[in-house]
């Protein structure tokens, strides 16, 4: 499945698919972009959030996280 970004917005205006089941592997990408969508504002939010914390608070959570990528 591909997607076409127009240039000047960056949204994507059309989707080729072929073969059977189209409506389904259309939901299916929707879905998943929907989904992937909502995890990154999610995530913003939650992060957000955690800097709002007072300051001894982040200390005792050790906010925000200083881990090197070598460590994971």
């Amino acid at each position: 499945m591909k997607s076409e970004k127009l240039h000047a917005f960056g949204g994507e205006i059309a989707v080729r698919i072929r073969g059977n089941g189209f409506y389904y592997a259309i939901q299916r990408f929707v879905n998943e972009r929907i989904q992937a969508r909502r995890r990154r504002i999610s995530a913003h939010h939650t992060a957000w959030e955690m800097a709002q914390l007072p300051d001894y608070l982040k200390q005792d959570i050790q906010w925000p996280p200083t881990a090197d990528h070598e460590e994971c």
